[in-house]
């Protein structure tokens, strides 16, 4: 007599509409070429938990069925819990085990990674919130600060470090990967202070030893031509080799510290013919045709010595797409978006984080983290026309709502 085997298999859903009667529906293949679908109802109960928050966003404009955002969702870096989904037409989606924060986090490979900002460990955390930790394997390194990105190999992740006793602030870039291994490291204040001598500049005044001179926040590889994009809040954008870490080129305000007092610097600079240049940036990423695209907060340098020109500061916010010609030696912006907040015409200012990605071609993700004197984070879906697909707000502190904001694609997601 022949006997089926059954087994029980545990499957996470998540995605789930929060106090809601959720239609869930499941199609099973197995070896044997059979298939199976069922659909379940699962209801849910009110959210409560650290990111509560963001389950009631203030709707300023709800995405309609002739504004499309081109994209679903959107992770949420912030300073208050795990990384949070919530999807564009305002509801919270996922939100994982109670940490601390998530400014250093990424989505890979169906997989949370959060760096802490007070030890050197890396957190894993699937999609049903539970995570390991790992320690980093440099000990001089003693936290990460700002963002994490996809690398050539591994996940590129900014730290803050000690070496001979000496803080090296927000200036050391490594590449690591999910096991806390270090697999390449970019020290800036070598990388500055050994292309300056080398021209005849002293880079004493510019590379400053336990000072916040660089303050790295933004690093991402570009496979087009094996290099990488570095946003130094306090100076320029800067390209780098990848593999020597030689710098190609600077790109930001030239009424800087760095441009008006070092011609081996100054020589560097893309000139830019249109547009406005990146003053205190933040979220590079290059675009499919490689093209630029940063945060454009406004806001001059703070943290140079006191005789040091700290550059303009403008009294907007603005997401910025550049094309760059290299061999011309220029920049040309040739994107821009000024909002204009209902019943004022005083454009949103965002003076530090923030970030600006693109979906699908030609509409992008915009967060204003810190509109209203420091006061509400904003999340725009718009286009490359100015058109609004949606505006959502939040109740902040200082940057700890929303840190970055990107599209998420959960399409074809596959599980661990």
């Amino acid at each position: 007599m022949a006997h089926a085997l059954r087994q029980r298999l545990e499957l996470p859903v998540f995605g789930l509409y929060a106090n809601y009667l959720n239609s869930v529906a499941l199609s099973a293949s197995f070896r044997d070429g059979s298939r199976h679908d069922f659909r379940a109802s699962v209801e849910t109960g009110g959210y409560s938990g650290p990111a509560q928050l963001y389950a009631s966003p203030s709707i300023r404009m709800a995405r309609g069925p002739e504004r499309v955002p081109g994209f679903d969702f959107m992770m949420i870096k912030n300073g208050l819990s795990s990384p949070v989904v919530v999807d564009t037409d305002g509801h919270m989606r996922w939100t994982g085990a109670v940490l601390p924060d998530s400014f250093s986090s990424l989505f890979s490979d169906g997989m949370f990674y959060i760096g802490s900002q007070t030890e050197r460990v890396l957190h894993r955390m699937d999609v049903s919130g539970a995570f390991t930790s790992v320690p980093v394997g440099v000990s001089r390194y003693t936290n990460f600060h700002h963002d994490l990105a996809p690398g050539k190999t591994g996940i590129l992740a900014e730290f803050d470090a000690i070496e001979g006793g000496v803080a090296r602030v927000e200036s050391t870039l490594a590449a690591i990967d999910t096991n806390g291994a270090v697999l390449k490291e970019w020290d800036l204040g070598r990388i500055f202070s050994e292309h300056m001598r080398a021209r005849g500049d002293d880079p004493a005044g510019f590379v400053r030893e336990g000072a916040d001179w660089f303050h790295m926040n933004s690093a991402i590889y570009n496979a087009a031509d094996n290099s990488l994009l570095v946003s130094s809040r306090e100076n320029f954008v800067v390209k780098l080799d990848y593999d020597s870490g030689a710098i190609r080129w600077l790109f930001g305000d030239p009424l800087k510290h760095w441009y008006v007092n070092f011609p081996s610097l100054r020589a560097l600079a893309l000139k830019l013919v249109e547009g406005k240049a990146p003053i205190g940036q933040h979220s590079l990423s290059v675009t499919p045709d490689g093209q630029l695209l940063l945060f454009n907060n406004g806001l001059g340098s703070l943290t140079q010595p006191p005789w040091a020109p700290r550059g303009a500061t403008l009294t907007y916010s603005t997401p910025s797409r550049y094309a760059i010609d290299e061999k011309a030696g220029t920049a040309r912006e040739v994107w821009t978006y000024e909002h204009e907040p209902d019943h004022s015409r005083t454009r949103l200012y965002s003076d530090i984080c923030s970030s600006v990605y693109e979906g699908t071609p030609g509409t992008y993700l915009v967060a204003y983290s810190v509109a209203l004197s420091r006061t509400e984070a904003r999340l725009l879906g718009v286009d490359s026309n100015g058109k609004v697909a949606f505006d959502f707000a939040y109740p902040t502190t200082v940057c700890d709502t929303v840190f970055i904001a990107q599209p998420l694609g959960w399409n074809d997601l596959r599980l661990r």
